[in-house]
């Protein structure tokens, strides 16, 4: 599979975009981030909107490059209700959409009031059409953050 890297500074310009629609159509009250990937973005946009409340959720899904499991699983909850709350939901890439559908369903079930999806990027097949996204491929992406596994001696 033909592979994108991305840098730290397209990164950087790309969550300062989402942040600027963000706040021209939908200030969210809490942002979700979606670990692993989302969780810098989360943070990123947590931040630039005057630190917004930001809460985590763990879904496994993948397991290597176009392997994953049949259905995702929530490994760690979202703590807390949602009652009466404009949430964003924050992954790096919505590929499948089928991580993205479970934590909606998570999200709604917690009784958000509004929902959006916030990603860097799409999958031109994927389930989940982010409301928020910079742009799409069908490359897999290498995020910086997953560019250089470090290496320890024994």
């Amino acid at each position: 599979m033909d592979k994108v890297y991305l840098t730290w500074w397209q990164i950087d310009r790309a969550i300062f975009s989402l942040a600027d629609e963000l706040r021209k159509k939908f200030m969210p009250d809490v942002i979700i981030g979606v670990a692993r990937g989302g969780l810098i973005p989360a943070v990123r946009l947590s931040h630039i909107l005057g630190d917004i409340e930001l809460r985590v959720v763990d879904v496994k899904f993948y397991v290597d490059i176009g392997t994953h499991n049949e259905k995702p699983v929530i490994r760690i909850p979202i703590h807390g209700d949602l009652k009466g709350k404009k949430v964003a939901i924050v992954d790096d890439v919505s590929d499948t959409g089928k991580t993205l559908e479970v934590v909606i369903e998570e999200v709604k079930r917690l009784g958000a009031e509004e929902i959006k999806v916030v990603c860097l990027s799409m999958k031109p097949w994927t389930s989940v059409v982010p409301d928020f996204y910079v742009f799409r491929t069908d490359k897999w992406i290498v995020f910086p953050w997953e560019e250089f596994p470090a290496v320890s001696r024994e």
